[in-house]
C-alpha cells in the first residue's frame, strides 16, 4: 500500500512553524479589510476561522523534542502494526556509509522512479530530500561525495510504518494524532522512467 512516516526534527519545511503561521494569519486579517467591499461571505468565512483556530495544535511535535513520543510508545505502535516500523534513510547514504548498502545500485537506480518508490527515504526528486534553513545553509544527502559534505537526514522522516492493511493505516493515522506528529504519505503512485 505505502508508508506513513514521521518527519525529523529537521523537516521544517513540512512543519507549521507557529510564528510564521500566525504572520500569515496576521497578514490574511489585514487583508480582509479589503476584501469586505469584494466579497462580505468571504470575508465572514475568513474571519470566522481565526475563532476556531488554535496554534498548539499547529505547530507538530518533532524527532529530539520533550514531546516526541518515547521507544516504549514506538514498541506499542510496533505491535499494532502487521509489519516491522521502518527507518528510512536518505537514498544517497550507502555512498558514504558501505554498511547501508551497495553504492553500485544507488548509482544505477537513482533517476529510475520505480526505484526511487521502493526506497523508503527517498521521493521523486531528490532536491524534496534535502532541507534549506532560513540561513541558506543545506543539509542533505547528495549523490555527488566529492562535494565534501557529510550524509545528514535533510527531510527524510525518520521513522515509518510500512502500511499493507487498514488497520495499518487507522494505527498509524492513531498515533499520528495522539502524539500531535506531522504525517507523511509515501505511496508507489506514479511512475516517470
Amino acid at each position: 500500500m505505502g508508508s506513513f512516516n514521521f518527519p525529523s526534527s529537521i523537516d521544517h519545511r513540512l512543519l507549521d512553524k507557529c510564528p510564521q503561521t500566525r504572520h500569515t494569519l496576521a497578514t490574511l486579517q489585514t487583508g480582509w479589510t479589503a476584501m469586505f467591499f469584494l466579497n462580505p461571505l468571504l470575508t465572514i468565512a475568513l474571519s470566522l476561522t481565526s475563532l476556531f483556530w488554535k496554534p498548539t495544535r499547529n505547530c507538530r511535535c518533532t524527532s529530539g523534542s520533550g514531546c516526541w513520543p518515547s521507544d516504549s510508545e514506538f514498541k506499542t505502535l510496533a505491535l499494532k502494526v502487521s509489519q516491522p516500523l521502518i527507518y528510512p534513510i536518505p537514498p544517497a547514504t550507502p555512498c558514504y556509509d558501505s554498511a547501508a548498502g551497495n553504492c553500485a545500485d544507488v548509482l544505477a537506480g537513482w533517476y529510475n522512479g520505480a526505484w526511487r518508490s521502493d526506497q523508503p527515504g527517498a521521493v521523486e526528486h531528490s532536491n524534496y530530500e534535502t532541507y534549506t534553513f532560513p540561513n541558506g545553509a543545506i543539509q542533505g544527502c547528495y549523490l555527488n561525495t566529492t562535494l565534501g559534505i557529510p550524509c545528514q537526514q535533510g527531510s527524510v522522516p525518520v521513522i515509518g510504518v510500512d502500511a499493507r492493511t487498514p488497520e495499518d493505516i487507522q494505527e498509524a493515522v492513531r498515533f499520528a494524532t495522539d502524539h500531535n506528529l506531522r504525517l507523511v504519505i509515501k505511496n508507489t503512485g506514479w511512475v516517470f522512467t
